[in-house]
């Protein structure tokens, strides 16, 4: 690596940025610290202030790396288990995946390092400065999102889920608007300190009183919008739907010798939910692990079953379709009504990079799918929702949960319940299957819809329009809950206007960005 390339932080410094990172991820599950991600980002910004553009950009990518390392570890569980990657390749996988994630932060870095005296010409330490690096980070974190089928995991905005009160801004702003709050407390944090250092506690007063009014800003529409939303699912129309949580282990699910077992698990779980009369029955992602309608004994079993709960059934099947000598695979969910007969269906949309499809096989032919499913799958049509008496369901499988435009797209849509179906075994007994549960349940608070969320291994729950779960089911329980579905009617901003915050923060740092580098390159000539 050339000399100009390569990183010269200090040891200290490297230390303080790979403690910024690790900050940022005890702000998720499975440690739940949410507070800390509205100081952890802070300790970067101080490592920043008057970096060099090389400096910067190497300091947010160590910080970076931290955080998607640390955050993402689970990775290396599933392309070891389930990949059956060995050791010495899954690992340089997985770094490779963290070095891209890692960019991201570091162009904030290098970003901030441009937004400085050196570049624009602005005080790290001042108002300007904190609102376009602020725009920045939510900018970029937007891109990351879309760029490259995108991997919107876990945005900073959504580890404030846990509180209830600074999460329900999500109906308006969206996760990415609250990531720029998240972004912009910090800086303001870190503008304090630097003024602190500079002139004593008396000079730091205003960029931490801005700190402390968003969050009460965000705290007084927390409580007005929970009392509200409470008050409207008090009034609401509920169905009893039931979640049915097989917890068949990902090594069997797909061995035609435990087919038989896996079928009476929800056989029997299926009918004991039914004591509670459900309008609806919900199996995880691929729970019938044969083909739908091609199987004929087995799609007969599993009608009369439906009509033996007396309940309409959305379950999940593998599926494919013959058209023009070619054979097309998709992973997708089946709607029978409570005689079993079929009212539609809805094909993924967003397809898993190397878990349903292989993108670049030939640059990278050691990577196999995940999946034992043959051939790759295909996408459906995005926001297509389902008819179920008189409502509608909008359906997301798996990761399709963590992409904020698509349950947006199905409340447009006209749908009246969001319901998540997804296979977390995968995932093991990590952190992973909580920080994917969480993601479903802001989307519930970004729509206002109750998510019903069916997961093989768990976590499965009834989550309400306020973000909170009614009830759940932990990882590797078989078994089933049942409760009311509150039905909201009520559209949301975010729902109407989508993704407009980072939209614009991602315009404004393109923008801002140009501008700030044609003013280097001029002065320098100067």
């Amino acid at each position: 690596m050339p000399a100009s390339f390569r990183p010269s932080p200090g040891l200290s410094s490297v230390i303080r940025c790979l403690l910024s990172g690790l900050l940022l991820s005890l702000a998720f599950p499975t440690f739940d610290l949410w507070p800390l991600v509205l100081v952890g980002l802070s300790l970067l910004a101080l490592e920043l202030r008057g970096r060099g553009l090389r400096e910067a950009f190497w300091r947010g990518f160590i910080a970076g790396a931290a955080h998607a390392g640390t955050l993402l570890y689970w990775l290396v569980y599933t392309l070891v288990t389930f990949g059956q990657l060995p050791w010495v390749v899954a690992l340089p996988t997985f770094c490779l995946l963290i070095a891209y994630l890692a960019l991201y932060p570091g162009l904030f870095g290098l970003g901030l390092a441009l937004l400085d005296e050196k570049g624009l010409g602005l005080a790290p330490d001042g108002p300007a400065y904190c609102l376009l690096g602020a725009a920045l980070f939510t900018g970029l974190e937007y891109f990351k999102g879309f760029f490259l089928t995108g991997f919107p995991w876990e945005p900073l905005g959504a580890a404030l889920l846990k509180s209830d009160l600074l999460i329900q801004l999500a109906d308006v702003v969206g996760t990415g608007g609250l990531t720029f709050l998240v972004v912009l407390i910090n800086l303001f944090l870190a503008a304090a300190v630097l003024r602190m250092k500079a002139a004593g506690w008396a000079a730091a007063w205003k960029p931490a009183a801005a700190a402390v009014l968003i969050l009460a800003l965000l705290s007084a529409y927390g409580g007005f919008r929970l009392r509200e939303i409470r008050s409207l699912m008090s009034q609401s129309q509920t169905r009893t739907v039931a979640v049915i949580q097989g917890s068949i282990d990902q090594s069997i699910k797909w061995d035609p010798n435990n087919r038989v077992n896996t079928l009476l698990t929800y056989k029997d779980l299926t009918l004991r939910a039914s004591a509670a009369n459900p309008w609806l029955n919900i199996w995880p992602e691929t729970a019938a692990p044969f083909y739908f309608q091609r199987d004929p004994a087995a799609s007969d079993w599993l009608i009369d079953l439906t009509r033996k709960s007396g309940a309409a059934l959305l379950f999940g099947a593998p599926a494919f379709e013959e058209s023009e000598a070619k054979r097309r695979y998709y992973n997708r969910a089946y709607l029978l009504d409570n005689q079993g007969q079929v009212l539609g269906h809805y094909d993924k949309t967003h397809l898993v990079p190397y878990g349903e499809y292989v993108p670049l096989q030939k640059y990278f032919p050691f990577i196999q799918k995940i999946t034992q499913a043959t051939g790759d799958f295909y996408p459906g049509p995005a926001g297509k929702v389902l008819k179920l008496n008189d409502r509608n369901l909008g359906v997301l499988i798996c990761y399709e949960s963590i992409f904020p435009e698509l349950a947006r797209r199905s409340v447009y849509g006209g749908a009246d319940y969001l319901v998540v179906i997804t296979n977390d075994a995968w995932f093991g007994s990590t952190s992973a299957p909580y920080q994917h549960y969480d993601q479903a349940a802001v989307r519930a608070i970004e729509n206002r819809r109750a998510v019903l969320r069916a997961a093989n291994t768990g976590v499965s729950g009834l989550i309400l329009p306020t973000g909170r779960s009614e009830s759940s089911l932990g990882l590797f329980v078989p078994g089933f809950l049942t409760g009311r579905a509150p039905r909201l009617t009520v559209n949301t901003i975010y729902t109407a206007v989508g993704d407009l915050v980072p939209q614009a923060c991602l315009g404004v740092t393109v923008a801002v960005l140009a501008a700030a580098l044609i003013r280097r390159r001029y002065a320098g000539r100067s």
